[in-house]
Parts: structure tokens; sequence; C-alpha cells
């Protein structure tokens, strides 16, 4: 569904399901250059467990027009505009890389926000001059170094527990068909991103980082300062599994978020 906000339309996928009064809500934010699809099949076992679902185009992604948006700030004030367009209640934010800087950023503004789940983050959240100048100049290079570096060597080689789906080529293809500069926008964004450790000091609800052992990009060491600031922080590591966790090991992410975001209508979602 488009999402009429202030100046431009978000798309929300919603998995087809109507808007439910007083139901718990998710909300999944995609990584740079991504789209919502990152996320179909926990959006749609949530959407089929009772929740309200919405997985998110950020502006200039996916089906949402515009620009992309140029900081971090703007993007969570987006999302929170999209959150009370949708009149969501009892939300979880759950985001990937760049979106797990945006998730951060508006479950600590957003009060009574259920939890938060930060997948392949780090902060500060720095990007190396030679892939922010690649993207920057829309070079093929960019899509490269993120391939290359964002996955663990196993899925490299073709390891998935989905019988013939190569994480590599989804990451890839998403990549490419994103718009001119939105790239270079989002890793810029999170480059220049400082409010992170004042942002996890004012989450009050539960927060969850799921890392990868072999995140060459968001490395788990890199996120311990944000740990610390988390007045309710855990930290969970996937072996063996680099920086495109969900699609790397969605079963291990499946579980992760059920133990995150916790019950529905007073019973385990399982």
């Amino acid at each position: 569904m488009q999402v009429a906000i202030a100046d431009r339309e978000v798309y929300a996928y919603t998995a087809g399901e109507a808007l439910r009064k007083n139901a718990p809500s998710i909300v999944f934010i995609h990584g740079a250059a991504m789209d919502h699809t990152i996320w179909t099949l926990f959006a749609r076992f949530y959407a089929k467990a009772g929740y309200n679902v919405a997985s998110l185009d950020l502006p200039g992604h996916g089906y949402s027009a515009g620009k992309p948006l140029t900081t971090i700030e703007a993007a969570a004030g987006c999302v929170l505009e999209v959150v009370e367009q949708m009149q969501l209640e009892s939300v979880s934010f759950v985001g990937h890389s760049m979106g797990s800087l945006i998730a951060l950023e508006a479950a600590s503004q957003l009060a009574g926000t259920h939890s938060l789940v930060m997948i392949g983050s780090c902060f500060p959240m720095r990007v190396g001059k030679p892939l922010l100048d690649a993207a920057q100049n829309n070079e093929h290079a960019s899509v490269d170094m993120i391939s290359l570096f964002g996955h663990s060597f196993s899925s490299q080689l073709g390891c998935n527990p989905v019988a013939g789906v190569s994480v590599q080529n989804i990451v890839e293809r998403l990549m490419e068909q994103a718009a001119d500069d939105a790239m270079y926008t989002d890793l810029n964004a999170c480059h220049q991103y400082e409010n992170g450790l004042d942002a996890a000091a004012a989450v009050a609800c539960p927060a969850t980082l799921l890392l990868g052992e072999r995140d060459m990009m968001t490395p788990p060491g890199a996120a311990s300062d944000l740990l610390e600031k988390f007045p309710r922080g855990e930290r969970v590591v996937l072996k063996d599994c680099g920086h495109m966790i969900m699609l790397e090991r969605p079963e291990e992410t499946h579980q992760a978020l059920l133990r995150a975001v916790g019950y529905q209508s007073g019973r385990p979602v399982t």
C-alpha cells in the first residue's frame, strides 16, 4: 500500500493483509540501495501471525518515488510519519545495515516502542573511500565491492539453505536496479551519522543486535560501544555468516526475531 505523509508517498508492503486495530506491529527497514523485498519471508510470517506489517521502501527506493533521503535522521522521521499515518501500535522496528541505524533513531524517539532489532549493524558505520567514490560515480564497482565483502565465503561458494537460490545474485540484482545516486546517498548517510550512542541510550525497549561472525562490512566487534549504551541490550552472533544475514541465515534470523519481538496475543509466535 502507498502511505501518504507530509510531502510524499511511501510504499509499505503489508503481505496482502488488512490492518488490524489493536494488533502489535512490526516495521521492516531495508539497507542501502535495497528495498522491501529482502524481508518478504519474514513479513509474510508475521502478517499471518496476526501482526500489522509494514515492510517499507524508503523514498527513492522500490515503489517509493522521490529522492533518497540524505541523513539517517530524515529517514527515521519519514518512518515515524508512516507509523503515525498507519496508526500502528506496539511497534517493533527491524532494520538491516543502514536500516538498522534508521530503526535505532526511530526507536529512540517513539515512546512505547515494543522492541528494536538491528541486523548487520555497528556504530559508527564508516564507509571506505573507494566504496564511497565508486558509489558517487555510479560505478558497478560499488556493487562488486558490497557483493564481495558483504557475504561470507560459504555464501560466495553458493551454499544456501534454500535450494537453488544464490544470495549474491539476489543482492547484486537489487543494487543494480536501484536509482542512480541511491547507493551513494545511502552509504554517505551511514558514514555521516553521529547520533548512535545517544540514540541507543534513549531506547527504553529491549534491543537486539543480530550480527554475522564473518561480517567484513560491520564486524561484530564494532558494535561493542553501541551495545553498552542500550539499557536493555543483547548481542546475537551467527557463526560463519556475513553481512547479508537475513538472506544467508534465514532460519536463524527467524528464530532471533521470534525471541526479540516476543509474544502476540499472549502466546508465542512459532
